[in-house]
């Protein structure tokens, strides 16, 4: 099975491709050409990485896959110090504005975000993404609603305290849920592939990162997710694919307020070794 082109005439055999494969399928002829041999390549995770440190562009997929083209005139060198600005500036957004992001914009997140890692290149993240405002408060109505129903019942539950401070919000006019946000993307992936919650957090938080470049914020939805895992009228309402389950959920749209400061947080706890 031929997963991966090595071409030989700008292959200079330097072994970097060796090197660095991380399932060590990727041999060397004797002549010195990398090659993957046919029994290793239904064990290649096809994550790209040969491609990615090969410095001549000598190895090319043979499977189906959406490339990312660098363009050179935006690659220029972030500090360290711009980065740790921009991430220390991350804020959860809860007040949102009135307005609709457009999925133009959406789907060009979700193109950065296809990008995070998985484990073994696996990719099980589907997105099952809530555009419509009035979708979205229907999520926190069938929510609000099952709590209704967990607060009813002669269960012990250690969420029923604050299941009905959500509860009274909700009947005082606020979305507790979804905080008023018009839009949620939801992390669904297949219930039996024990990755699949990593992978989705991995996901949402490269997210819930890339969306202040785009002039968005976005928050965990926690509750609706608890929701997501229990409730059957909201379990139908989202209508995944058979045998998937919701990872995590996230609200997002243009925040009603800008952050002004960033603030403190404990310093790292870290052990030497």
């Amino acid at each position: 099975m031929n997963v991966m082109s090595f071409d030989p005439e700008i292959c200079t055999k330097c072994g970097i491709c060796i090197q660095i494969c991380p399932l060590g399928v990727i041999s060397s002829s004797a002549e010195g050409t990398p090659y993957i041999p046919d029994k290793m390549g239904y064990v290649c995770a096809k994550c790209g990485n040969c491609e990615a440190f090969c410095p001549t562009g000598a190895i090319s997929p043979l499977f189906d896959t959406e490339h990312s083209v660098p363009d050179d005139a935006v690659l220029l060198d972030i500090k360290p110090e711009q980065l740790g600005l921009y991430m220390r500036k991350r804020r959860s957004i809860r007040n949102y504005k009135n307005k609709v992001v457009d999925r133009a914009t959406i789907e060009k997140m979700l193109d950065i975000v296809r990008f995070s890692p998985s484990g073994v290149n696996n990719q099980p993240v589907h997105w099952l993404i809530f555009h419509d405002p009035k979708q979205v408060q229907k999520l926190t109505r069938i929510t609000i609603d099952w709590m209704r129903e967990v607060v009813s019942l002669d269960v012990d539950n250690p969420m029923k305290p604050v299941m009905q401070g959500l509860i009274a919000a909700y009947d005082n006019g606020k979305d507790p849920i979804c905080r008023g946000a018009p839009h949620v993307a939801i992390a669904h992936a297949l219930a039996d592939n024990p990755m699949a919650y990593t992978d989705s957090i991995i996901a949402l938080s490269w997210f819930e990162l890339a969306a202040p470049a785009f002039g968005l914020g976005a928050c965990w939805a926690g509750f609706l997710k608890i929701a997501a895992t229990s409730c059957k009228p909201l379990i139908d309402e989202l209508g995944l694919p058979e045998g998937h389950t919701v990872q995590y959920a996230m609200m997002f749209g243009y925040p009603k307020h800008e952050p002004h400061g960033i603030p403190g947080r404990n310093t790292a706890r870290i052990t030497w070794k």
